[in-house]
């Protein structure tokens, strides 16, 4: 079963037992801590070496458990075996990942490990049984009355396997070590509706310490599914601090040009900063904003005071192509109710139902950010060609070969239907949960090598 038919049967039985079961406790206190000198600074590095390169890369990994992280996985392997431009391989360019749900799993650990992370993740995750410390029976009296509270699983559960298992003591600091890419972790604050990004800005505005949150209860908020995991919370001390939003963000939120999505964000953060509006900041999964992890990328190139945002000025005076892809490890559609006169059923209907309200917002996203790399691409010429030939030379060496109008951005979007047809409806039956068959993982991750070297090697090429 996965998790969205346990939330939805756990959800059902509860309500139908409320008023015999009552309520239990769970542990969702806060671990965030109070900061009085918020840090708004970000590494932006690149993943394996220092390199500047005319080829950088983005990636956006989707939700979708562990078959989502397996996916992914695959393609940074598969990233690990296409020659890059200058020497090195593709894995090399990476320089921005973003991810939501299972996605920010192999997110995060690529972010902590860089390379490294090929050699064991698929020994330290994939293959484990992530739900070993998790509660899953849906009819247990004790989980309705957990359900019935809040949330079956609480930081006892997945945060702690996480940090256990994967991640030990690193916190969201040890995403911005040298030689590493800059990582988005994407969940959802589910009063505002918006997504809450686990970055810099974000925490200012809440007066707490980035640097000292553990990076496992970030990936476990990315990944707590209605119900079946109650949400993390986040303490807002801002009457602990005197900290103002950037005036460039402030601008932002009172401009009418600017996006809604970026304007949803920026008031948000306003709203965190109003003491005594928002004393808790309640996460869920990040899927139910943004199940294709654009919402990092694009809040921050949509907000960016400076034009070559979020690359470096080094970074966007080298640059002749920056790829992003988002990487999906959506599910087909279930059952074949389609070919008879009777369905769907009760169950296929409400998966049906999710499944359209997730889809079209994440289309509506992409649309967004296309549109968003367009313009990042006009505001990206028209600085460089601004630029004095010394500026240009005291990055390069030389000014000499160098166009200013030589950058193309590009926008891709990869998933299973990249694959034959028969390859790709099975691995889309491949449920939503954290725990995989062995040969089901094997699959996964083979598909995401496949698709990285005969889909993003040739886009890299062009």
């Amino acid at each position: 079963m996965s998790y969205l038919s346990s939330t939805r049967a756990l959800a059902g039985v509860a309500f139908a037992a409320a008023s015999l079961l009552g309520c239990a406790s769970i542990d969702n206190a806060p671990v965030n801590r109070p900061s009085v000198l918020p840090r708004l600074t970000q590494v932006n590095t690149v993943a394996g070496d220092d390199t500047l390169r005319s080829t950088i890369v983005g990636l956006a990994f989707s939700g979708g458990g562990t078959r989502a992280a397996a996916f992914s996985f695959g393609v940074l392997k598969g990233l690990d075996q296409i020659e890059a431009t200058g020497g090195g391989r593709a894995i090399d360019q990476v320089r921005f990942v973003s991810g939501v749900s299972g996605g920010s799993v192999t997110a995060a650990y690529f972010g902590l490990k860089g390379r490294g992370a090929l050699a064991d993740f698929e020994n330290r995750f994939l293959y484990r049984d992530a739900e070993e410390s998790l509660r899953t029976r849906v009819y247990s009296v004790g989980n309705m009355m957990r359900a019935m509270d809040g949330g079956v699983n609480d930081r006892s559960g997945l945060p702690t396997w996480l940090q256990k298992n994967l991640f030990g003591n690193a916190t969201l600091k040890d995403l911005g070590r040298p030689g590493r890419p800059v990582v988005w972790i994407n969940a959802s604050d589910i009063y505002a509706k918006t997504p809450f990004i686990f970055e810099p800005v974000t925490f200012a505005a809440t007066c707490s310490d980035y640097e000292s949150y553990p990076l496992a209860d970030a990936v476990a908020a990315s990944a707590a599914v209605p119900i079946v995991f109650a949400p993390v919370v986040v303490q807002n001390y801002s009457e602990k601090c005197g900290f103002k939003l950037p005036d460039h963000l402030e601008a932002q939120a009172k401009s009418r040009e600017t996006s809604p999505i970026v304007r949803s964000y920026i008031k948000t953060l306003q709203d965190y900063r109003e003491p005594g509006k928002i004393k808790y900041v309640k996460l869920l999964d990040g899927g139910l904003t943004d199940n294709w992890g654009l919402a990092g990328f694009n809040i921050q190139l949509a907000a960016a005071r400076e034009p070559f945002k979020p690359l470096t000025r080094e970074d966007a005076i080298s640059v002749e192509t920056f790829l992003f892809v988002v990487v999906d490890a959506g599910r087909n559609v279930a059952g074949d109710w389609t070919k008879t006169l009777e369905g769907p059923n009760a169950q296929e209907l409400l998966d049906a139902v999710a499944d359209t309200a997730v889809d079209s917002a994440v289309r509506s996203s992409f649309e967004v950010m296309r549109l968003q790399m367009k313009l990042w691409e006009q505001r990206l010429k028209q600085w460089r060609c601004s630029l004095d030939p010394n500026e240009v030379a005291q990055v390069r060496g030389s000014s000499e070969g160098w166009a200013c109008d030589k950058v193309s951005i590009r926008l891709e979007r990869i998933a299973f239907e990249d694959l034959d047809p028969a390859r790709a409806a099975k691995l889309g039956r491949v449920p939503t949960r954290f725990k995989l068959e062995p040969d089901q993982v094997k699959m996964t991750v083979e598909a995401g090598e496949t698709v990285a070297r005969t889909v993003i090697g040739p886009a890299l090429a062009r």
